[in-house]
């Protein structure tokens, strides 16, 4: 798989930052080529929500996102887009949880991985028998902790702060990329 160097860079500064209770499972660059593994190519596109954007991916998921600008990762195969990628933080219980969501081309999810921990709890997040409930919803799914999404004891906050992850970058699938 080749990844142009901008990727690569722009991929290795933001797995840089670390704190004393930081578990790194992923780089970003390990993650892609993971959950893009016979893809041909993975580039970057930077992507701006125009106002109207923005206010329906805030009306999708009922709660404000805080930036307008967004690195989309797009796998692609003999010219055809094989999926989407992006890089996101939620906050678990006080930090930022570090996570990737992989988007079929059809819209849906087809991973959620943990890159990132920085909680002393709730890890339990990142293990294959929670996150792969996320694969196969779209945007029409609730993607709810208690509704389509089963919880974690002891790590409810962090399962919430990906459900929350996951709905928000299906959203802004839907929106940059859906209607394509």
């Amino acid at each position: 798989m080749k990844f142009s160097g901008f990727v690569f860079s722009a991929l290795l500064l933001a797995s840089v930052w670390v704190s004393a209770q930081t578990t790194i499972y992923l780089n970003p660059v390990e993650a892609l080529k993971v959950l893009f593994a016979g893809s041909k190519e993975v580039v970057s596109e930077k992507k701006r929500l125009s106002a109207d954007q923005k206010k329906r991916v805030e009306k999708e998921i009922g709660s404000k996102i805080a930036k307008e600008e967004w690195t989309f990762y797009i796998a692609r195969s003999a010219g055809k887009i094989d999926g989407y990628a992006v890089i996101d933080n939620e906050i678990g219980k006080t930090e930022p949880i570090t996570f990737i969501t992989a988007i079929s081309p059809k819209g849906t999810i087809t991973a959620v991985e943990v890159l990132v921990y920085r909680e002393s709890h709730g890890s339990e997040v990142r293990e294959k028998v929670f996150v792969k409930q996320f694969a196969g919803k779209g945007s029409s799914a609730p993607l709810r902790v208690g509704q389509d999404i089963k919880n974690i004891s002891g790590a409810t906050l962090s399962a919430r702060a990906l459900a929350v992850g996951a709905k928000r970058a299906v959203a802004m699938w839907e929106v940059l990329y859906g209607n394509r």
